[in-house]
């Protein structure tokens, strides 16, 4: 049943940073810096809660419970990488470093997430 399902996770994940990631460079020459990253971080949320419900995990029918455990997953994480960041940065590190070493960490929260919770399936 869940077999390829991390694979999927990898690749539809790094589809979805890719076009968000082409929306905000977008989206930043035109507007300010808050505004754009905002923009982008909900296509990011919409976008992911469609591809990893549909296409990774498999649900049928996406339901209201998921979206809304989705995106406070999503703030969740959004708050543990901007935290992390910080915390990184205090002991010395660039913050860009101090993100690209949290991305394994995260990816990781956010597969279990949506396993164990976001998309999880009845027994059957």
């Amino acid at each position: 049943m869940g077999s390829g399902r991390k694979r999927r996770f990898l690749g539809y994940g790094a589809l979805n940073v890719l076009a968000t990631n082409l929306v905000l460079q977008g989206l930043l020459l035109v507007l300010g810096t808050g505004l754009a990253t905002f923009l982008s971080q909900l296509l990011n949320v919409a976008l992911g809660f469609v591809l990893y419900g549909k296409r990774v995990f498999r649900v049928e029918r996406l339901q209201k419970r998921s979206a809304l455990a989705y995106a406070l997953m999503a703030l969740g994480l959004w708050w543990g990488n901007w935290a992390g960041i910080s915390l990184l940065a205090g002991w010395g590190l660039s913050r860009n470093l101090a993100a690209l070493l949290l991305i394994p960490v995260l990816a990781t929260l956010s597969y279990t997430a949506q396993k164990l919770v976001v998309f999880r399936q009845a027994p059957r």
